[in-house]
Formats: structure tokens, sequence, C-alpha cells
């Protein structure tokens, strides 16, 4: 079939890493078989369309176009790219929220014209689930989320992202498709020596809770325990996290790598022995699916739906944020695990989240789309 994705989120040049999950959807897709077409809308960027909108990303050709509130012409300009893409399409595929709103108008105008597609909606984004963690004017708007009734087949990356999607969704549309995890290179096994080396990955901002992380490693001292923590990140509390450091004499015990390209965090988590991140909220939690892609078991605190593959068969979560409940977890997870392979950890994730595996659930939800339109 030919696919015609449309997501507000995609990478590019400026920003390589922009949604990879997405991009990582496309393969998926791609290797399935199908033709795929991405529109990229840029919704209210101050970056700059590239000369050639019509490029390509990893070999699939990519449309870009601008869709600035603040500027009406745009959002016409947009309307009329995908009123005609949509004409190429079989399918149409919506990548994040926004992308149903800015979609809707092309697709409800073939609709009424009887030239319209099936519509397939993939979401990843939190706000969501809890529009209360996205911010106050979001929660004021969050009954935008009624868009979600348009797509017929509506599909969220976890089990709990789901059944919230359900709430607004047609009858019995919501399914689970999850994020791609690529296991990247041979699974190494764990070391589990002193120090315990822990790894987290994620931004330096408060929903991540790095400050409670340091602590929790301060904590482990307290109790004998020779432990390093290696954050792979970067974001507004790092100021905050070296004063914290430095103020619990833990600067031999910390490291701040600043951010990395993505195809560089593998080896972070292969020179690990745990992945440790007391997030506040998660949806799939990528970085910890990956951490047990490369072998390592996860502790983090049970805040989303990445409960889904997190379990106590890999992992260990907590309810309870502070710091001595989450060191606590970690040397559970050392005795649980410092006996069990690395590959029996990798194997089940490496093959349930594999671009094969994902690309049979988004056929079954393309032929759902085209049986209910």
């Amino acid at each position: 079939m030919k696919i015609l994705v449309i997501a507000t989120w995609y990478p590019h040049e400026e920003r390589p890493a922009e949604a990879p999950f997405n991009a990582d959807h496309v393969e998926a897709i791609r290797g399935q078989g199908h033709e795929v077409r991405v529109v990229h809308i840029r919704l209210g960027t101050s970056l700059a369309l590239p000369a050639d909108s019509n490029g390509s990303w990893e070999g699939v050709p990519v449309r870009r176009v601008a869709a600035d509130p603040k500027r009406p012409l745009t959002l016409l300009a947009c309307q009329r790219l995908l009123v005609r893409e949509l004409a190429w399409a079989d399918v149409v595929h919506t990548m994040a929220f926004s992308s149903i709103l800015l979609t809707l108008p092309a697709w409800a105008a073939r609709t009424l014209l009887g030239r319209g597609r099936p519509w397939v909606h993939t979401e990843h984004w939190n706000g969501v689930v809890n529009p209360a963690s996205v911010s106050p004017l979001w929660k004021k708007l969050s009954g935008l989320r009624r868009g979600l009734r348009f797509p017929h087949v509506v599909t969220g990356v976890t089990g709990q992202l789901a059944a919230e999607m359900q709430r607004f969704a047609r009858p019995d549309a919501a399914r689970v498709v999850p994020c791609v995890v690529k296991g990247r290179g041979p699974v190494l096994p764990s070391r589990f020596g002193s120090p315990l080396q822990l790894v987290a990955v994620g931004g330096l901002i408060p929903r991540k809770r790095p400050l409670t992380t340091i602590k929790t490693v301060a904590w482990l001292r307290e109790q004998g325990i020779a432990a390093h923590l290696t954050w792979v990140g970067e974001g507004a509390q790092r100021a905050e996290c070296e004063s914290l450091v430095d103020e619990l004499g833990l600067a031999g015990s910390v490291t701040l790598t600043g951010s990395v390209r993505p195809a560089e965090v593998a080896a972070y988590l292969a020179a690990a022995d745990l992945f440790f991140l007391p997030t506040e909220q998660e949806n799939f939690f990528t970085s910890a699916a990956e951490a047990l892609a490369a072998g390592r078991a996860v502790v983090a605190t049970r805040v989303g739906g990445f409960s889904d593959y997190a379990d106590a068969s890999n992992s260990r979560l907590v309810d309870d944020p502070r710091p001595e409940v989450l060191g606590a977890a970690v040397v559970d997870a050392v005795d649980a695990f410092k006996s069990v392979s690395a590959e029996s950890i990798a194997a089940p994730i490496r093959e349930r989240f594999s671009p094969a595996t994902v690309g049979a659930l988004f056929d079954d939800a393309y032929l759902a789309a085209v049986a209910r339109s």
C-alpha cells in the first residue's frame, strides 16, 4: 500500500535527534513492503525551511512545510499540500496528536467529496494520558483529545496510552503498537564490580529527577556501597546537578556527559551494570527499553505504561521516589540480576520490539482501518 505519514515531529538536518521514534516506525512500515511518503509539518517553528523542501531522510521522501498559526497563509499552504498528498495515498497515518488537528481539514474535505482515505493515528505523547504534566494551558485545552474520534484506528505505544485514547476514539479503535527498539551490537555481560556502574539516559530536567538520582548515589555511599552514576543527556538543571554533586562530595562518583548522538548511547549502556532513572512520568520510556535490549536491568519509578515490558523478570519498579527507597531498589536489583545473563534480559525485548514485529502490527492496523472506512 501507499502510506502517507503526516508528522509534526520528525528528524531533520537542524535537529537530527528529533522524534527518532517516528522515523523508526516509518522504517518498520517500509520493511513490510509499503511505499511511504512523509509530510513533516513544522508547526509554529522558528527554524527556516530548507531551500529544497522536497528532500529525504534515510531514503524516505520527506516534504517539509511550515504551519505557523501566527501566519495564516502558511496554514492554507499546508492544507493545499495535504489535499494533494492525500490523493496519492491508500492510507493516511498521522503521528503525534497535533498532526490530527492539522490533517483533519484536508481529510474532512476529501471525505465530504467521497474521496476520503482510511486513517490510522499513532501516539507517543504523555500529554494524551496526563495533560497536567505538560502545562496548565494544555490541561485546559485537553478536550481537543476528542479529535481522536476521526481516525479509523488509533495506536498507542503502551497499553496505558491506548486505554486512555479509547475514551475519545471510535468504538474498539484503539490498539497497542509499541516503539521500535533496536539492539545495537552484541550483548555484553555486566560486571557488577566495585564501584557499581549506574547509567541514566535523559534530559537534566525536573521531570527526569536528576537531583533525586544524585541523592540516591549519596545514600548508597552512606550504606558503604560504592556506586558511580553516568548521566547521558543535557538540560536546564545541569548547574543545579553540578552544585549538588559538589555539595555531597560526589565529584568522583557522578559523570554528566552532556548530549551525545543516539548511536553513541549504546556504549554507555554496555559499560553499565544497571539502568537507573527515577522519572516522574513516561509512556514507552525508550531509554529504559534500549537498556533492556542491551541486557541491562532497569531500576525506575512505576509511573507509566512501560510496565508493559518492565517487570520482575528484568526490572525493579518502585512507587516511592525517596532516595532511600530507590537505593534499596538498586541493592535489590544487584542481588536479583548479578547472576542473570545479559542475553536472557535482552533477547525478549529485541524480539518484541523489532522492526519486523512492529511493522506487522501496523499491517494489521492498516487492514482494520481499510475495513472500517
